[in-house]
């Protein structure tokens, strides 16, 4: 006789997403978007080409680390069902209607933040490729 696996309810998942994995991985975020502000200034500023191309390189490494962690926590976000969001709002007093629109809002909010990391990713690459000279 198999025995079935434990599963671990859904409930207690998306509590520790909400409460755990997602403000760690957003810690993560913006503590890599941090030192890649730190080595981009230090890249511009260097006046000794071995410095400024050790901060080039360290820079490159940090966008690299900064776009898998925006990536794994897209994929965190995706796998929360809206509608456990929603039943949240519910219970804090929210119609049924409006608490899905909600919702629906704040996923919509969280991709929106997530592109625009995204984008101001690629103007740290863009400097990186046309030079830092050119823009001061």
């Amino acid at each position: 006789m198999p025995t079935q696996p434990h599963q671990t309810p859904r409930l207690t998942l998306l509590d520790s997403t909400f409460w755990e994995v997602l403000p760690a991985n957003y810690e993560k975020i913006e503590q890599r978007w941090i030192k890649i502000a730190t080595l981009r200034d230090e890249a511009k500023s260097d006046s000794l080409p071995s410095d400024r191309a050790g901060a080039v390189n360290s820079l490159k490494a940090k966008l690299e680390m900064l776009e898998k962690d925006t990536d794994e926590y897209r994929n965190i976000v995706k796998c929360i069902d809206i509608t456990d969001v929603a039943e949240m709002y519910v219970v804090a007093g929210k119609a049924r209607l409006r608490a899905l629109q909600v919702a629906k809002e704040d996923f919509k909010d969280v991709e929106g933040s997530l592109k625009a990391v995204e984008d101001r990713m690629q103007e740290v690459r863009a400097e990186l490729v046309y030079g830092f000279e050119k823009q001061q």
